[in-house]
C-alpha cells in the first residue's frame, strides 16, 4: 500500500510541475494521507493475526500462553451466547478459538491510535503497551490519524495538506513507526514462547 502512496507523491510533483504554493492539488495529498493511513491500520491489524498464530503454534497448550491472552480467551467464552462453547477448548480446539477471537477482536479495529492499539495488542498477544517501542511520541500517530478521520468526514473541506507533511513528515514516520513495532514484536514473541526469532529483524 506505501507503493500507492508513493505513486500519488510522484504524480503531485508531475502535475504542478515544480510549482510553490497551492496548484489545486489538495486531493492528491489528502488521498495519500488516507491511504498511508488505510496502510498503517491493516499493518497492525496483520502484525496483531500474525503473533497469535505464531504464539498459538508454539504453546502445547492454552497454558503456554501469556497470561492475558488466557484470561481474554478465558473471557470470551464464559460471555459467549452458545451454552456449548466451552467444548470448543477441548483438545487442540482453543487454537481455533484463541485465533477466530483474535481475528474478531482486529476486525474491530477503525481507529489505530495508541490507546486503541494497546488495548488490542494486549488482549491477543499479552504485550503491554507496545507502543512504548516507538520513537515517536504517541500524540504523533494520535494526530495524524485524527487528520485521516477530518478527510474522510470533511472530504474537500478538511484541512490542506501539504506535500512535504505528506512525503517528508507523514511518510517517513510511519515507516519507522512499522520498523520499530516490528522488532519490538520479534523481541515479545520470542521473549514469551519456545523457539528462535519468529522472523528477521528489521534494520
Amino acid at each position: 500500500m506505501l507503493t500507492d502512496v508513493d505513486r500519488l507523491i510522484e504524480s503531485h510533483g508531475i502535475l504542478s510541475g515544480g510549482a510553490q504554493g497551492r496548484p489545486g492539488l489538495g486531493h492528491i495529498t489528502k488521498s495519500g494521507t488516507f491511504l498511508l493511513c488505510a496502510a498503517w491500520e491493516l499493518y497492525i491489524e496483520e502484525l496483531v493475526v500474525e503473533i497469535a498464530k505464531v504464539l498459538a503454534d508454539r504453546a502445547n497448550s492454552p497454558s503456554d500462553l501469556p497470561k492475558e491472552v488466557r484470561k481474554e480467551i478465558s473471557k470470551h467464552v464464559k460471555k459467549h451466547s452458545h451454552e456449548l462453547k466451552p467444548l470448543d477448548l477441548a483438545g487442540d480446539g482453543w487454537r481455533l478459538v484463541y485465533l477466530a477471537h483474535s481475528k474478531e477482536l482486529v476486525s474491530q479495529l477503525n481507529t489505530p491510535k495508541t490507546g486503541p492499539i494497546n488495548l488490542l495488542v494486549k488482549k491477543i498477544s499479552g504485550w503491554t503497551n507496545p507502543t512504548e517501542c516507538w520513537s515517536c511520541e504517541p500524540n504523533y500517530i494520535n494526530d495524524f490519524v485524527t487528520v485521516r478521520g477530518d478527510i474522510a468526514h470533511r472530504v474537500s473541506d478538511a484541512n490542506y495538506v501539504r506535500l512535504d507533511t505528506l512525503r517528508d513528515d507523514y511518510r517517513v514516520h510511519l515507516a519507522e513507526t512499522v520498523r520499530e513495532m516490528d522488532n519490538g514484536a520479534c523481541d515479545y514473541v520470542q521473549a514469551n514462547s519456545e523457539g528462535n526469532s519468529p522472523w528477521r529483524r528489521r534494520n
